[in-house]
């Protein structure tokens, strides 16, 4: 719900100082690497707000725009701003919502940001010279153009919540539908609830669509942050403990070594056990002493 800004003085609407700005103030190559203060933020939705009815092309649908709108998505914000992470955006735009400055609504994945008092914004500097006063303060009529706006956006009805658009509050429209369309293929489909759920567990991560796809690659119908520690350490195996030569092995292999003994262990047959006199040997044409178990034939 917006509310006016302006103050009434005498049945009259007195604007504030104001201060006329190109739209394009903040594409200067000065501060195109900069990251971007919240009032320039502000500034942005301001300027990027259709100024008149037009239309724009969001994914495969051309979708009209009403004056003061703007169609956006948080990664798009995120990059435009020089922000770091998207929930800095969404942390943002519910604040300037609660404070009844934008009102925000998203419908099919697409995310409307509608700037409330627009007009006051982009009609401000239109003024009728019987009206000024001495001292420069402005003056103007509360015509309908500068007070349709917020009976516009009464007008608007929410939008009623998608599985879609509960899920792209925090991934990207790809990873929404991929996230989709896993949970029909294990029949498992998602109701609104249960996105806003899972969304929220999305959002505890640092990347919430990377967490997206290790949920689908694992089969998961759910998703918690831990499991995905959970599951890395089970696949963190130590390997076996190498197990100790005997000494009959190891005098074997000094035998091989020294050429005393050939290099073909696997011809012994089981039950062969080897044995040295005194646990040495004997050079020349002395062979290891092969001494059959019980049972060997």
């Amino acid at each position: 719900m917006c509310r006016h800004l302006a103050a009434r003085r005498g049945g009259v609407v007195v604007m504030s100082r104001w201060v006329r700005v190109q739209a394009d103030i903040l594409d200067h190559p000065l501060f195109a690497n900069s990251e971007r203060s919240e009032s320039d933020a502000w500034l942005w939705l301001i300027t990027n707000a259709a100024w008149s009815p037009t239309h724009h092309r969001i994914g495969n649908d051309v979708v009209p725009v009403p004056v003061g709108s703007v169609f956006v998505t948080l990664r798009g914000l995120a990059k435009e701003w020089n922000w770091k992470s998207e929930k800095r955006v969404r942390t943002f735009l519910r604040v300037l919502e609660n404070h009844e400055m934008i009102v925000t609504k998203t419908d099919a994945g697409k995310t409307q940001v509608t700037i409330c008092n627009y007009s006051k914004y982009q009609e401000g500097g239109r003024t009728q010279d019987a009206e000024r006063t001495q001292d420069g303060r402005t003056k103007y009529t509360n015509t309908p153009n500068t007070s349709s706006l917020r009976s516009d956006v009464k007008a608007q009805a929410p939008a009623k919540p998608s599985v879609k658009s509960e899920l792209m509050n925090v991934l990207d429209e790809d990873h929404s539908q991929a996230v989709i369309d896993h949970r029909k293929a294990i029949k498992k489909p998602m109701t609104v609830r249960a996105a806003q759920l899972l969304a929220a567990e999305f959002a505890k991560c640092s990347d919430p669509n990377e967490a997206a796809d290790v949920m689908i690659s694992a089969g998961w119908q759910g998703f918690k942050p831990e499991w995905v520690e959970n599951r890395k350490s089970s696949t963190r195996r130590e390997p076996p403990p190498k197990r100790g030569e005997t000494a009959t092995e190891i005098w074997g292999d000094d035998l091989r070594e020294r050429g005393i003994l050939r290099d073909e262990p696997d011809s012994y047959q089981s039950g062969i056990l080897d044995v040295g006199y005194g646990g040495g040997h004997f050079e020349g044409n002395v062979r290891p002493l092969r001494i059959a178990s019980a049972g060997s034939k």
